[in-house]
């Protein structure tokens, strides 16, 4: 497994989905405000990252891999930070620039490591046809050099039925993998794709059963196999891990490899990433789990929207 990890250079992965604008606000928080009963930050560090779509590509570029996006991002102030940002992480940026929406931000303040508050500024309306089309051109022009396609989905508009069905219809014709991070409201669009890996809260809201036991998760994940055809499904569960319901073969539930959890955010991200790379490279589906679990707790011991490294991911391989 080690040793196979210097194969990722060699992938090419398309990412599409929704771009999201990261900033983090640092700060030091010593008294209470005198107009209300809230605690004031003063801001002592600012740091913007890639986030959705954006940053589960800049996951596959950490790893020397070959990475593609394709998604659309406001004609903004913002906008120019992400293509910023794509740059410093050498990810082949193909996106679609629009004047009718802005960027997708997410603003966290943090004091103390504790997040206090997120501000969201975001367009949830779907785009209309005329960009939908234009990002089906820009994944026709790199379709015929993909190893893989993941869908990252963060329900902003851009994922639509139509544009599921675009995708599908040609990793089929291509023999590509296709993984898929879902939202609710697409769920059961995402009809024989090869991988879906939603969280332990959305795999329960989208089968309607509350999972308070192991026979819950179960039955939860056979529903979801057999509604949607899919080859294998990864239900990741925070602290627990995650478990892989793969064909016929009984769930393999995959302890969580975090020695310290700090932040959360991405972790999703980082999963559908090197699981993706992973079975892009040739490993085998319960590997290629095992491999996205030993990220995804090194992205949980840093704060904020992290990513993983070759070295890192090589030397946790070690130590399992």
């Amino acid at each position: 497994m080690k040793s196979s990890l210097g194969n990722f250079q060699n992938l090419n992965i398309l990412v599409i989905g929704d771009i999201i604008l990261d900033i983090f606000l640092y700060g030091e928080s010593n008294r209470i405000s005198p107009e209300a009963p809230i605690p004031v930050v003063e801001i002592k560090k600012e740091l913007m990252a890639l986030g959705g779509a954006g940053n589960v590509a800049a996951n596959l570029a950490s790893l020397g891999i070959n990475t593609h996006l394709v998604g659309l991002i406001g004609d903004d102030v913002e906008g120019n930070h992400i293509k910023s940002l794509l740059k410093q992480h050498k990810i082949n940026a193909n996106l679609l620039l629009t004047d009718k929406r802005n960027t997708t931000v997410k603003t966290r303040v943090i004091a103390a490591s504790q997040q206090l508050i997120r501000f969201d500024k975001e367009s949830k309306n779907k785009i209309d046809k005329y960009s939908t089309l234009e990002i089906i051109k820009k994944i026709d022009t790199l379709i015929d050099i993909i190893d893989a396609i993941i869908i990252s989905d963060y329900g902003k508009g851009m994922i639509s039925k139509f544009l599921i069905e675009e995708i599908t219809s040609r990793v089929k014709k291509h023999n590509i993998i296709l993984t898929v991070d879902p939202k609710i409201e697409h769920f059961y669009m995402y009809k024989n794709v090869f991988c879906l890996t939603p969280n332990q809260k959305e795999a329960s809201e989208a089968t309607k059963i509350k999972i308070e036991s192991e026979k819950d998760l179960i039955k939860c994940g056979n529903i979801i196999m057999k509604k949607l055809n899919c080859s294998c499904l990864i239900i990741t569960r925070g602290p627990f891990g995650m478990t892989l319901f793969n064909g016929n073969d009984s769930p393999v539930h995959i302890k969580s490899a975090a020695k310290e959890v700090y932040d959360v955010t991405g972790a999703g991200d980082t999963v559908i990433s090197i699981f993706t790379a992973a079975k892009a490279c040739g490993y085998d589906t319960i590997k290629a789990a095992q491999l996205a679990n030993l990220a995804a707790g090194i992205v949980v011991s840093k704060i904020g929207t992290a990513t993983v490294a070759v070295e890192e991911l090589q030397n946790v391989v070690e130590g399992a």
